[in-house]
């Protein structure tokens, strides 16, 4: 039996994953804020139930990093692959506007959430035969967009930590990764603060962004998890900074009478 926990789960790309990882064999517990949404996504009709564990918990909340992984394992009783995919961002959050609750929060939100939930998940993860962390960062994190600010620098700080952890855990036969996406189509953006209809905008000219012509999908990044987590696959590889971003890292902005 294999076990993943892969947070922030409700929808969109930690759905995929989960739903990824249940076709791959593993046992998967999931959090998110609401039970109740957490259920809903994941329905009997659709899921084996007794190979899925909802969690409820709000990763802001320092507690809940070790009750998630404790949760876990009282579920499932072993734990061989962590996804820190849990975050978000609040738009307009300019340096002459944020709040130290803003700066605060995303810090906590999405590079103190992976660090303490990698912590608690050591020791469960050094029993492992093929233990392996998965992060996430964003190319945002290379890329700065106005407003910003706090998410790009939590992002940031969570591929360093990567590198960081990966170098500490090799010892141990853990491997420690992260995936760097550009634009996937999921709720990130309207729960940002973009309309719905300024992200369905954003998504149609962001196909130009990005050279092979189109924008990521969840499926697109789930598909990475799995292969990560293959260490038959992926075995080699530790400390990786993936970007998943249809080659957006490759442009530069450019004046358009040059083109």
């Amino acid at each position: 039996m294999k076990v993943a926990l892969v947070t922030g789960a409700s929808a969109g790309i930690g759905k995929s994953i989960a739903l990824q990882l249940l076709k791959d064999g593993y046992h998967v517990a999931i959090t998110g804020r609401s039970l109740k949404t957490l259920e809903s996504a994941f329905p009997k009709e659709e899921v084996d139930q007794t190979r899925i564990f909802c969690i409820q918990a709000d990763a802001t909340n320092f507690e809940s990093y070790s009750q998630i992984v404790a949760g876990t394992i009282l579920a499932f009783g072993q734990l061989d692959l962590l996804v820190n995919n849990v975050g978000g961002a609040t738009l307009k959050q300019t340096i002459e506007t944020s709040t130290l609750a803003d700066w605060n929060e995303a810090i906590s939100l999405n590079a103190t959430s992976v660090f303490f939930t990698i912590q608690a998940a050591i020791p469960h993860l050094k029993k492992s035969s093929c233990g392996t962390i998965v992060n996430f960062s964003s190319i945002l994190a290379s890329r700065p967009i106005p407003g910003l600010g706090p998410y790009s620098a939590s992002k940031a700080a969570v591929e360093m930590l990567t590198k960081t952890v990966a170098m500490e855990l090799a010892p141990f036969g853990i491997r420690v990764l992260c995936i760097s996406p550009a634009t996937i189509q999921t709720n990130f953006h309207t729960n940002a603060g973009m309309s719905f209809e300024a992200a369905e905008k954003y998504y149609e000219a962001s196909k130009s962004t990005h050279p092979i012509g189109r924008i990521g999908q969840p499926e697109d990044v789930s598909q990475l998890v799995s292969f990560l987590a293959d260490s038959s696959k992926s075995g080699f590889m530790t400390g990786s900074v993936i970007h998943l971003d249809g080659g957006r890292m490759m442009t530069s902005a450019t004046g358009s009478g040059l083109r």
